[in-house]
């Protein structure tokens, strides 16, 4: 009984192991040169997900590029960029982004009169159906660049 036991749980560990090591995701750079360390097919890699501008002036706006690289085998165009308030505006690449191809969504946060943290969030939509949530956040700081 003791043998069988051991036999069971030897083997559940094993398991564990095999599949803890094939879930890996290949991590994606944090800059324009969008690098994965793993070959990814029929994926859209990004740069990143969420933009912490950390602490920025009062007055002009807060502006990040998003970019993406298609892995897909097909074109997909961007359908929709959605801001979540009338506080965030975007422009993005509007021609179609072939396979292998890079394209980019500006989100720019108004900080004009406001101070404080921020959480502010685009909605993206390709054309092949998949949709992205990218996110802005940061702190307001109406004294930074006063003397």
């Amino acid at each position: 009984m003791l043998n069988k036991n051991f036999t069971l749980v030897t083997t559940i560990i094993a398991v564990l192991i095999i599949i803890s090591c094939g879930t890996q995701k290949a991590t994606v750079a944090t800059n324009i040169d969008i690098k994965p360390t793993a070959v990814q097919v029929d994926t859209i890699l990004w740069n990143e997900h969420l933009h912490d501008f950390k602490d920025v002036p009062s007055g002009p706006p807060a502006v990040t590029k998003f970019y993406f690289i298609n892995k897909t085998k097909e074109a997909v165009t961007i359908t929709k960029v959605e801001a979540g308030c009338s506080c965030t505006a975007s422009d993005y690449t509007k021609e179609a982004i072939k396979s292998n191809d890079t394209a980019w969504i500006t989100a720019s946060y108004k900080t004009s009169n406001t101070f404080g943290m921020f959480k502010k969030h685009l909605d993206v939509g390709l054309s092949n159906g998949k949709n992205f949530h990218l996110i802005l956040t940061g702190n307001v700081d109406p004294m930074m660049g006063q003397h």
